[in-house]
């Protein structure tokens, strides 16, 4: 009997316990390493710092995509696995699910003293930008800047007329629902957009802020449910989609030919520290510049990293470093972050309480809109279309840098990060101009 039943085990490939939950680790493993946190997290054992917060969503996270990529409707329609780590976030933060303790370790490692969030977005700009061919640089911003502004056209038009024909007024939904959802987010959009509009109509940060938040969730929110749409459009109709590429070759290939070709850098453990090394590097440039001109830092990497890729300062073997310690944080933490987003960074009381149903068709619209505006002038300037979406679109209606991560998990396009944050950061930098302009003309509507 012994002997029977070891050789099952050891010859059944099929066998759910010999089946890989995440990272390669099988699931009677697996199921160990998910009770010994669980006994940490509800007898107050969880360690506070990096050690119990990496532990808590790693091994959550781990098990959340296996099950999410396993559900048809949920796989085919709303991002799958690493989507549904985000709604267990925002389940376990709803509903108090874990102690407080525990809740706000990881709270603290995703923004406080860890700022884990920040590292994640910085190995994906510093990543995708020094890794992309030099060509394909160049010759597509100028073409992808058209889509951002079309979209931001189509929104605000969709905004205005449906606003009036609904009754929630034309101009109001220019400022309380256009203007922040395409303000990049929370962080960098909300929060300075509640003090610009307070300070123009003598009314509180804290009532401002009150109108500006739940759009912003509510955008973010839809933004990641049309980026799965976006995404399935792209599998039935291949010819409106570049898989991950934002336009079709001919675009920007130069005569010489792709500049993708293997570099010869062996893939080693010094690769990936390189790389790792020269995102957090570019980081604190940002920051200090950050302190000098009144840009986002993320928005200080993007060009800095632009810059070094078109005059070639680094050598191939750094730009292939930051290449592969993008892959990694790919390959190890999307899952895990978006678990700590919604955990985190998302308030469903403050959705639901502003939340009416004109409030949310209006949102719906302009999300919508802003997809529609930015594939339609993207497909003029040659992009595909489903790419111009979610870059001219989407991540511009997302909550920032969390809200481009959610969106580009959901579009499984990760490689899409240098794009999603230009729009996301510079973007949202000129929607805080424009933001500041509107509500100087027509703040007296908002009293």
């Amino acid at each position: 009997m012994y002997n029977t039943i070891n050789q099952y085990w050891n010859n059944s490939e099929s066998s759910l316990l010999r089946a890989e939950i995440a990272y390669g680790v099988p699931l009677y493993i697996y199921l160990p390493l998910l009770l010994t946190v669980l006994t940490a997290v509800f007898t107050g054992d969880l360690p506070d710092d990096m050690v119990g917060a990496t532990a808590f969503l790693l091994v959550i996270s781990g098990i959340t995509v296996f099950i999410g990529d396993r559900v048809p409707v949920w796989r085919t329609w709303f991002g799958g696995g690493l989507v549904l780590c985000l709604v267990l976030g925002l389940l376990i933060n709803y509903f108090s699910l874990i102690p407080a303790e525990s809740y706000q370790t990881i709270e603290g490692f995703l923004q406080d003293s860890s700022n884990m969030l920040d590292w994640f977005i910085a190995a994906l700009i510093t990543g995708s930008i020094l890794s992309m061919p030099r060509s394909y640089l160049v010759k597509a911003l100028p073409i992808y800047a058209p889509a951002v502004v079309g979209g931001l056209v189509v929104a605000a038009l969709t905004a205005y007329v449906s606003g009036a024909i609904l009754g929630y007024g034309g101009l109001d939904a220019l400022l309380t629902i256009l203007i922040p959802v395409f303000g990049g987010g929370m962080g960098a959009g909300g929060i300075p957009l509640s003090e610009i509009y307070a300070s123009e109509t003598g009314t509180s940060f804290e009532q401002m802020f009150s109108i500006i938040a739940p759009v912003i969730i509510l955008g973010n929110m839809a933004g990641i449910l049309f980026a799965a749409i976006a995404n399935r459009i792209g599998k039935v109709r291949p010819s409106l989609s570049g898989d991950g590429v934002v336009m079709p070759e001919e675009k920007w290939m130069p005569e010489s030919g792709s500049e993708t070709e293997d570099s010869g850098v062996e893939l080693t453990e010094d690769t990936i520290v390189t790389g790792w090394m020269i995102a957090m590097g570019l980081l604190i440039l940002g920051y200090l510049f950050a302190n000098i001109i009144p840009i986002h830092p993320f928005a200080i990497m993007i060009l800095l990293a632009v810059g070094i890729k078109v005059s070639q300062v680094f050598p191939d073997r750094l730009e292939d470093g930051a290449g592969h310690f993008y892959d990694f944080m790919v390959a190890g933490f999307v899952g895990p972050l978006l678990l700590a987003i919604g955990m985190a960074l998302i308030d469903i009381d403050v959705l639901i309480e502003m939340i009416t149903p004109t409030y949310f068709a209006i949102v719906i619209l302009v999300v919508i809109g802003g997809a529609v505006g930015a594939a339609l002038v993207g497909y003029l300037f040659g992009m595909f279309p489903i790419e111009a979406a979610l870059c001219g679109g989407l991540c511009m209606v997302n909550m920032g840098g969390s809200g481009d991560v959610a969106t580009l998990a959901a579009a499984e396009r990760m490689e899409l990060m240098a794009f999603a944050q230009m729009s996301s950061r510079l973007g949202g930098a000129l929607m805080l101009l424009i933001g500041q302009v509107a509500v100087t003309m027509w703040g007296s509507i908002l009293l």
